[in-house]
C-alpha cells in the first residue's frame, strides 16, 4: 500500500500529465486546486508545508530529468540494426524485395 507521500507523487503525475495533454484551459490554477483537493481527500498525513517542499523536490527533479531523457532519446535516435538486435534479441528484417513470398 501507498503512502500518502507516494499517493500525492501519483496523482500530481497523472493530473499534471492529463492537463498538458488534454490542453486544458488555465491548466496552473485547476491543477493547484486539484492537487489541494487530493491532498485533503487522498493525502490527509500531509500538510500543506509538507505538500509544497514534495512539489518542489518533484520539479527539481523534473528539471533534472529533463536532461536525462533528452540524452537517452538522443543516444538512440543514432542505433543501427546490429544494435537494435542487442537491445530487441530480434533480427532487423532486411529483406525488403519479398522474393520469398512467390
Amino acid at each position: 500500500m501507498l503512502n500518502d507521500r507516494e499517493k500525492l507523487i501519483l496523482h500530481f503525475c497523472c493530473t499534471i500529465t492529463i492537463a498538458k495533454l488534454t490542453g486544458l484551459p488555465h491548466r496552473d490554477t485547476i491543477v493547484e486546486k486539484m492537487i489541494s483537493d487530493i491532498r485533503k481527500e487522498r493525502c490527509r498525513s500531509l500538510s500543506e508545508e509538507d505538500v509544497i517542499s514534495l512539489l518542489d523536490e518533484i520539479n527539481e527533479e523534473m528539471l533534472v530529468g529533463k536532461n536525462m531523457f533528452k540524452h537517452l532519446i538522443d543516444e538512440r535516435k543514432h542505433i543501427t540494426g546490429k544494435e537494435i538486435r542487442n537491445i530487441t534479441g530480434e533480427r532487423p528484417n532486411k529483406n525488403t524485395n519479398w522474393s520469398d513470398m512467390r
